[in-house]
């Protein structure tokens, strides 16, 4: 499923091969002075140095500094999702193993998409609700094929709120827990209690 474009992100596409690396180069950048600075002190500024341009040239592709994290957005929930959809594992692979690849590629940017979370949240515009839900079902869609590639899971009927329920923990252990955890603790702690909940009806994990 793509993740569609915000229609309120006019800017100028790159024509030629360098005017693509200079795009690359300041949303590449813009990731990296997020997850330093946080999102009211990454200016275009900062972004353009860190790209190593100059502001006048930012600018002739980004009308601020919003823009450019809307297209930073788009590729990471592009490749974020792109990363769970080939961690799924066939149903020759144990219950718990499958589980924890799967934890393993939602972690694996873990700073990053802390900080895009933080960008939409700070952005409350109607585009940026439109591209969350987008991605939340996006997600949903590949738990539940992680659920149907699992087999027939003794007690689990409703895949969809099985789903629901395994996201809910993720992000509820993640955004809303009271300690901070490093992605290696929360991979381990989510691996128990979802292996618990998902598989532990059927006496095999």
């Amino acid at each position: 499923m793509a993740i569609q474009r915000s229609a309120k992100t006019p800017r100028r596409k790159p024509s030629q091969a360098r005017s693509q690396r200079s795009v690359d180069a300041i949303v590449e950048a813009s990731a990296q002075v997020l997850e330093r600075h946080g999102y009211h002190s990454a200016t275009t500024n900062r972004i353009a140095a860190r790209a190593g341009v100059s502001v006048g040239t930012l600018y002739q592709y980004f009308d601020n500094k919003d823009q450019i994290f809307d297209l930073l957005i788009e590729r990471e929930a592009a490749s974020y999702l792109a990363a769970l959809e080939t961690s799924l594992a066939g149903p020759e692979v144990p219950h718990r193993q499958a589980l924890r690849q799967l934890l393993e590629a939602a972690y694996a940017h873990h700073r990053l998409v802390l900080g895009v979370r933080l960008v939409m949240r700070n952005l409350p515009s109607t585009a940026y609700g439109q591209r969350s839900r987008l991605i939340r079902q996006e997600m949903h869609r590949l738990v539940v094929r992680f659920l149907q590639m699992r087999g027939p899971l003794p007690g689990l009927d409703d895949l969809s709120l099985a789903a629901d329920v395994f996201i809910a923990q993720c992000e509820g252990l993640t955004y809303l827990g009271r300690v901070a955890r490093q992605p290696d603790e929360l991979i381990d702690i989510l691996t128990d209690s979802l292996s618990r909940y998902l598989f532990g009806r059927t006496g095999s994990s």
